[in-house]
């Protein structure tokens, strides 16, 4: 009888003890951000751009302390996301840039002025810190202007009759621009913005394809 009330005394044990292993294991949270926070710091990386999941807002933190502070020599360059763009691509080319020591503004192209979220290709929600359409070209001059993928984003690209116009200009120009994924071939083959050799995503290639001084290749390495 005793054996029978007592069943779930084996599994109990086993869970403390699973426990008192990964409390010894692993640090506490206020271990891990005060060791983070100090790491970071000191050498002057910092996070992604803010993202927070669809259910629920992340509050806002002052980038200072997670940001590299830009100094007059710092290269300057906007990614543009838009409502569809794509998670990675954003998040790795802005991660990227800034580590490399990049001044980088995320700035959203379509939708309303007022609100600056973009829900992304996958769902979640991407928080850009200016809107394309508030930017004066002539005032806030970027080294480069970068355009993630996700087709529904690229689109939203490719109706900004701004956002083509400044590409145009910096092509003739001679400025750095660049794009990935679906924007080549959604915004940059329809406006006589690629240049002889380029790639897209692999499903597209036929739009591009014309545009390119070699043809399209099948090539896995390009």
């Amino acid at each position: 009888a005793m054996a029978t009330r007592a069943w779930w005394l084996p599994p109990f044990l086993l869970t403390c003890l699973l426990m008192l292993i990964l409390h010894l294991l692993v640090p506490s949270r206020a271990f891990l951000n005060s060791r983070l926070g100090n790491s970071l710091r000191s050498r002057s990386a910092v996070c992604p751009p803010r993202f927070f999941g669809s259910s629920s807002l992340m509050s806002k933190r002052t980038r200072g302390l997670t940001r590299v502070q830009a100094n007059a020599n710092s290269k300057t360059v906007m990614v543009c996301i838009a409502d569809g763009s794509e998670e990675v691509e954003t998040s790795g080319i802005f991660d990227t840039l800034i580590r490399g020591g990049v001044d980088v503004t995320l700035a959203k192209v379509g939708g309303d002025k007022a609100n600056l979220i973009c829900k992304m290709s996958r769902g979640m929600s991407f928080v850009a810190e200016r809107h394309f359409e508030e930017l004066s070209p002539a005032n806030e001059k970027f080294d480069m202007v970068v355009l993630p993928g996700g087709l529904p984003g690229a689109q939203a690209f490719s109706e900004s009759e701004k956002l083509v116009s400044e590409l145009q200009q910096r092509k003739e120009a001679g400025e750095w621009y660049a794009a990935i994924c679906a924007s080549p071939a959604v915004v940059f083959a329809p406006n006589g913005l690629l240049p002889e050799k380029a790639t897209c995503f692999p499903a597209l290639h036929e739009k591009i394809s014309s545009h390119l001084s070699d043809g399209a290749s099948t090539s896995r390495v390009v």
